[in-house]
């Protein structure tokens, strides 16, 4: 009995803790369960919460759309002055809007107004938008910000996944003012895709003529012959590179093209821009007075042939490169006359500006010169603001203003002749100056004088820049010495 007590002992102690450890392992598997279940409700919860904000972004952004379709309608119709008014209110009350910053750069594109528009359009750019990338390369393009514009450009083409030949224009136009190689690397490419894109191929012939290789120009706009007799604007362009590369071989052939071009399209200012560029060059060869001015004359008749049968936006260089020729023949009143008249036609480009300072220079107005000068700086390149400073110096200096007065302009033409990167080529209007200055010289006292004297050693480069801002300069400051 006491045996069979103790078997019966141990066999309870037994069950019971296997009951013990089974619950245990129950109450494991339990509490696992019991776990997974709430992290599986915390990620549905978390999903949840994603969800709800996602539709209450869709819900913003669609009420948004919806506030700002009054601006789009009117883009699309082109009221682009009521649509800056009414996006600039829009803005006021909500300046965190991108989308109404984007919205106020494309009205303000549409404007023209391309400097006010970039920062709108860098704030609401979408990387992945091939119209956004688009419109704000074009916008950096137009302002000059090239590495910009091609560095979006480039988005815009890894987006589309293709080559597509106007991307490839763009993009080579771009470019062409950062680094020529690759730019023609990139209109070949677009030429390679389509032989027959035009402007692809003038494009290179452009690029070509920049670079002085104008045989391979020739053979581009040769070959573009070829495979379409009736492409005009290689009649032109083969013209340009065999005006540019000089030869007088050349001449019949650069006539040919041009009567070529006129015979299908009259109103290309380039015809008319080339054939009265080739008489002057004529008239430049010539030392008989009477065959000067008759090659003289038939350059002028050659951009009033233009003025007559070319768009008034185009007739502004036509007007510059004729009031250039007066100067020639010293017809001063018609070369201010001429000039009034470009820059009526175009304010914006600096020629215009530069043969009215030139006229009025010629014409011994003086003030009137010193303004004009002032007024073609803005949108003045190097050259033409070392042309525009020194006129302003001369007529100054011929008006009766102090010399000690025009030192700071002095300094700034001596700092812009002052780097050897670079070589000021005079036109061929210079001798004319050089005679007026001659000739005007009389009444402005030995130092206005000397002044005239040495400015003119300065563009002729018989005097350094160094030499003409010590004696003409502003005194340097002294961290600028050390």
């Amino acid at each position: 009995m006491a045996a069979l007590a103790l078997i019966l002992t141990r066999d309870l102690a037994s069950a019971r803790q296997q009951g013990q450890q089974g619950d245990s392992e129950i109450t494991k598997a339990l509490q696992t369960e019991a776990d997974a279940s709430l992290s599986r409700f915390d990620e549905m919860q978390r999903r949840l919460n994603r969800l709800s904000t996602m539709t209450q972004s869709l819900k913003t952004a669609q009420a948004e759309q919806v506030s700002l379709l009054p601006a789009r309608i009117l883009i699309l119709q082109k009221r682009y002055d009521d649509a800056v008014k009414w996006l600039q209110d829009a803005i006021e009350q909500r300046p965190e809007s991108t989308e109404a910053r984007w919205l106020l750069g494309e009205a303000l594109v549409g404007n023209k107004r391309h400097s006010e528009a970039l920062p709108h359009l860098r704030a609401g750019l979408v990387e992945e938008d091939v119209h956004r990338l688009s419109l704000i390369a074009q916008c950096e393009q137009g302002l000059g910000y090239y590495t910009d514009a091609e560095k979006h450009l480039l988005r815009l083409i890894e987006i589309r996944g293709d080559l597509r030949q106007q991307d490839l224009v763009t993009l080579g136009v771009v470019q062409s003012e950062l680094e020529p190689q690759r730019a023609s690397m990139t209109l070949s490419q677009a030429l390679e895709l389509n032989p027959f894109n035009s402007a692809a191929r003038y494009q290179l012939i452009d690029l070509r003529m920049r670079l002085g290789a104008y045989d391979e120009a020739i053979a581009l706009a040769t070959d573009g012959l070829e495979r379409n007799r009736a492409d005009i604007g290689c009649y032109v362009s083969r013209a340009d590179a065999r005006f540019r590369r000089g030869e007088i071989e050349d001449e019949p052939a650069i006539f040919n093209d041009l009567a070529a071009a006129q015979a299908k399209n009259r109103r290309d200012y380039n015809i008319y821009r080339l054939r009265g560029a080739l008489h002057q060059r004529r008239a430049n060869r010539i030392d008989k007075a009477a065959e000067h001015r008759h090659a003289l004359q038939e350059a002028i008749d050659a951009y009033e042939e233009g003025l007559s049968h070319v768009p008034s936006k185009f007739q502004a260089h036509l007007l510059a490169a004729e009031s250039r020729v007066f100067l020639q023949l010293s017809r001063f009143e018609d070369a201010v006359h001429a000039a009034q008249r470009a820059v009526q036609h175009a304010s914006g480009h600096v020629s215009n500006h530069l043969a009215l300072a030139l006229a009025r220079l010629a014409a011994g107005q003086w003030r009137a010169a010193v303004q004009a000068a002032d007024q073609g700086m803005p949108w003045a390149g190097w050259g033409g603001r070392i042309w525009l400073t020194a006129i302003d110096i001369f007529a100054s200096t011929c008006a009766g203003v102090d010399p000690d007065t025009l030192r700071p302009k002095c300094t700034i033409l001596a700092h812009e002749l002052s780097g050897n990167d670079r070589h000021f080529e005079l036109s061929d209007t210079w001798s004319v100056v050089r005679d007026v200055l001659d000739n005007k010289q009389t009444n402005v006292g030995k130092r206005g004088q000397r002044l005239i004297h040495d400015t003119v050693a300065l563009l002729e480069h018989t005097l350094s820049a160094h030499v003409y801002r010590q004696t003409w300069g502003e005194a340097r400051k002294a961290d600028e010495v050390a």
